[in-house]
């Protein structure tokens, strides 16, 4: 229960991006990952429409294959770059980012050399952590946020204005 309305906050404060992204002529695009890889489901677009069909029927849990995510977002965002190098590259991840899927072999070393790509290449991050408040903290959200100068969030902390506003302060 506590996840599915986790993911229901996450779903709104998309929604609100989408909405802000077609104000402003902004483009968002959409990954999403589960059961053994990652999936580019929506190409850079500002239709708030096809984003919003998208997420109703975006299914939820099962395995995690975290750096198969941050490899097709990384691939994804320079792709972008290249065709236009002055958009400001904000990515999202929202994830409970205990990563359990290889793509080749060591997922969490993936899951770091993927990392390090992305703020190479100097595209923004905002991690939001859908872990469960606990005693025991398996994923690895915060040491990623650390180690790359990630912005880090736990879920309950944020509402969809909150995302909203840590999106613009990242704009120029």
């Amino acid at each position: 229960m506590g996840a599915m309305r986790r993911m229901e906050a996450a779903k709104g404060a998309i929604i609100s991006l989408l909405l802000d992204a077609y104000q402003k002529r902004n483009k968002i695009g959409m990954i999403a990952f589960r059961k053994d890889k990652a999936e580019l489901i929506l190409p850079f677009t500002s239709s708030v429409e096809l984003g919003e069909k998208l997420l109703r029927d975006l299914p939820t849990g099962g395995k995690t294959p975290l750096a198969d995510a941050f490899i097709k977002s990384y691939e994804v965002f320079d792709r972008e770059l290249r065709k236009n190098p002055n958009i400001i590259p904000i990515m999202i991840v929202i994830s409970d980012f205990k990563p359990n899927v290889a793509v080749k072999g060591d997922y969490v070393k993936e899951v770091f050399d993927a990392c390090e790509k992305i703020a190479e290449k100097g595209i923004n991050v905002i991690l939001i952590d859908t872990e469960p408040q606990s005693f025991i903290k398996i994923g690895i959200g915060r040491e990623i946020a650390n180690r790359f100068g990630f912005k880090y969030y736990k879920i309950e902390e944020l509402s969809k204005d909150k995302i909203l506003d840590i999106c613009k302060s990242l704009e120029i």
